[in-house]
C-alpha cells in the first residue's frame, strides 16, 4: 500500500494552500483532485472563443493574498484591477463600491427626506468597519465575556435596524444587502460586506481568477508536494476514530497520518466517511447546518456593435426592474413579467479583460438567485432530462429578455451561450445543493463566534479547508480559503512537534 504523510482531497485554493505550506515545511504531500484541472470553483471555461468563470468572478482583501503568497515564495506576484458596482432601481442609480463618504452623499441627494435615518446607519457602519482594521481572524472564533462592538451588532439583524432608523424600502435594501433584495445578514456581517465594497474593495485578479491557484500549484510542485489529477477520492479511511488514508475509486489505497478535505464539507462528512465515524447527533447537527442559495446563470458571448451596454458604468450592474417581491421559482413561467421584480446581476466579465472575448466582442454574465429545491424533482435522465434542458432553456430567454430592457439589443447580439442551475452548480462544482457561497448569511443561522472554525472535524487527523472551514467569510471566498490552508497547516505541524516531543520523552 502506497503512503505518504498528508493526503489532500481536491486541488482547490484551500487545498492548494495547505498543500504549499505542508510541502514548504518538508512534509511529504500528495493532492488528489477528481477533475482534471486544478482550483475547484476559480476556474474557467470556453465557448466559441470566449473564456467564462465556473465560480468567482473576483476576490477581496488582495493584500492577504499577496502576503500569503510571498510567504510561499512566488516571486512573479499578480496584480489586481479593482471592480465598480452599481445599483439601478427605478430612478436610483448608486455606484456602491465608491468610498462611504460618497455613496452617503449620493443617497443624501436620493432620498432627502431620509437624512436622519441614513446618517444614523452610516455612522454605525462607520463605527463596526473601523474595528475590523484590527480584528484578526483569530479573533472572530472565539466567544468573550466582554463583547466588541462588532460582536454586540452580531447579535442584531440588518433588516430589524434598517426598519428602525428607514422608510422607504428601496433605501433598506440597498444599505441593508447591498443590492435590491431584504436584508438578511446581521448588522456586523453586514458592515464587513461594507468594509469590503466600499474600504477595500473587490479586485480582479491580473491573468484571470484562475490564475491563484496556478500559482500556489507552482509552489506545491517546487517544494516536492505532487497533484494528481482525475484520482477522486471514495472513502476516508477511519480506524479507531482515526484517519488512516484514503481509497481512490479505482479500489487503489494510499495510507497517511493527515487527511485534509477540500471537498464539500456535507460531501465529505456523509459520503466520504464510514457511517458509524461520528455521532448520530452530531450527523443530524451537520445535515440542519444551513447554506448559501445557489444561482440560475446565463455566461453569454455578445457582438458589441449590436447591442447598448451604456447602462453599465461600472464592471456589475445590480438592477431591480419592478416594484414587488420576486416570483418565487416554482410560480415562475419562461415569459419576462416572472423576471421583472428579480434581483438581477449583469457581470460585463472582459471590460478589466479584453482577451475574454474575440474582437469586437463582450463576455457578459447575468445570473439571479434560484433555489436548489426547485430543480432537484428535474435531476436524472431521460424524461426529466429532457424537461430540465427544455425548462431552462426556456427560462434563459425569458431573464435575457427581462435584462434587454437594461441593455437594448441583447437578445440579437448573442452569439454564444451557456447556461447553468442549482443542478449544475452541483454535479459540477461539487457543492451541496449547489450553493454558491458557503455557509449561510442569514441572521440567527448560526451560534456562537462570529466566525466558527470548523477545520478540526470529529475525527482525529480529518481537518477541513476551503471557504466552508469557517461559518464566515472574514477575508472574502478566496481569502478565507487561502487562510484555512494555512491554518490546517499549522494545525498539523504543530502536532507533529508534539508527537516528535513525546516519542523523545518516551511518553
Amino acid at each position: 500500500m502506497e503512503s505518504t504523510d498528508i493526503i489532500i482531497i481536491g486541488a482547490g485554493v484551500g487545498g492548494l494552500s495547505a498543500a504549499a505550506y505542508l510541502a514548504q515545511a518538508g512534509r511529504k504531500v500528495v493532492v488528489l483532485e477528481q477533475e482534471h484541472h486544478i482550483g475547484g470553483t476559480a476556474h474557467v471555461f470556453e465557448r466559441g472563443g470566449f473564456v467564462f468563470p465556473t465560480g468567482p468572478k473576483s476576490v477581496t482583501m488582495p493584500a492577504h493574498i499577496l502576503d500569503y503568497l510571498c510567504e510561499l515564495g512566488v516571486e512573479e506576484l499578480p496584480c489586481f484591477a479593482r471592480d465598480s458596482f452599481q445599483v439601478r432601481r427605478g430612478a436610483m442609480d448608486v455606484m456602491i463600491s465608491a468610498p462611504l463618504h460618497e455613496i452617503k452623499e449620493q443617497l443624501l441627494e436620493f432620498f432627502p427626506g431620509e437624512q436622519d435615518g441614513i446618517l444614523t446607519v452610516f455612522n454605525v457602519l462607520e463605527e463596526v468597519m473601523a474595528t475590523l482594521d484590527v480584528i484578526k481572524p483569530e479573533d472572530l472564533t472565539i466567544t468573550t465575556e466582554s463583547p466588541t462592538l462588532a460582536e454586540s451588532w452580531d447579535a442584531v439583524s440588518a433588516e430589524e435596524f434598517m426598519d428602525s432608523h428607514l422608510h422607504d424600502e428601496r433605501l433598506k435594501d440597498l444599505l441593508g444587502s447591498q443590492g435590491t433584495s431584504e436584508p438578511e445578514m446581521s448588522v456586523a456581517l453586514l458592515a464587513r460586506m461594507w468594509y469590503f465594497m466600499s474600504k477595500k474593495g473587490i479586485w480582479y485578479p491580473g491573468g484571470g481568477i484562475c490564475k491563484i491557484p496556478e500559482l500556489l500549484a507552482m509552489r506545491v510542485r517546487a517544494f516536492g508536494g505532487e497533484i494528481r489529477l482525475g484520482e477522486r477520492v471514495e472513502h476516508i479511511m477511519v480506524h479507531r476514530g482515526t484517519a488512516t488514508g484514503v481509497e481512490l475509486s479505482g479500489g487503489a489505497k494510499i495510507k497517511s497520518d493527515h487527511v485534509i478535505s477540500n471537498a464539500d464539507y456535507k460531501e465529505t462528512i456523509f459520503d466520504l466517511l464510514p457511517h458509524n465515524s461520528i455521532t448520530a447527533n452530531r450527523q443530524e447537527a451537520i445535515s440542519r447546518m444551513p447554506l448559501t442559495s445557489s444561482n440560475f446563470t446565463i455566461f453569454l458571448g455578445v457582438k458589441s456593435e449590436r447591442l447598448d451596454l451604456s447602462a453599465i458604468r461600472g464592471h456589475h450592474l445590480i438592477v431591480k426592474l419592478m416594484e414587488g417581491k420576486p416570483v418565487p421559482w416554482e410560480l415562475k413561467r419562461p415569459r419576462i413579467e416572472d423576471f421583472l421584480q428579480d434581483e438581477i446581476w449583469l457581470s460585463l466579465w472582459s471590460k478589466h479583460d479584453p482577451g475574454l472575448a474575440p474582437p469586437g466582442c463582450e463576455a457578459l454574465i447575468i445570473n439571479v438567485t434560484a433555489p436548489f429545491e426547485h430543480f432537484a424533482s428535474l435531476e436524472g435522465s431521460g424524461r426529466c432530462h429532457e424537461q430540465y434542458h427544455s425548462m431552462k432553456e426556456k427560462m434563459a430567454d425569458a431573464l435575457v429578455a427581462a435584462a434587454s430592457r437594461v441593455v437594448p439589443g441583447l437578445s440579437r447580439a448573442v452569439v454564444v451561450r451557456e447556461v447553468a442551475t442549482p443542478l449544475t452548480y452541483k454535479d459540477l462544482g461539487h457543492r451541496s445543493n449547489g450553493s454558491v457561497a458557503g455557509w449561510s448569511w442569514r441572521f440567527g443561522d448560526h451560534s456562537g463566534p462570529m466566525a466558527q472554525s470548523l477545520a478540526i472535524t470529529p475525527v482525529r487527523g480529518l481537518l477541513m479547508v476551503g471557504m466552508q472551514s469557517f461559518t464566515s467569510l472574514f477575508y472574502g471566498g478566496m481569502g478565507t480559503a487561502l487562510y484555512s490552508g494555512r491554518y490546517a497547516a499549522a494545525i498539523v505541524l504543530s502536532e507533529t512537534c508534539v508527537h516528535e516531543r513525546d516519542k523523545l520523552r518516551g511518553e
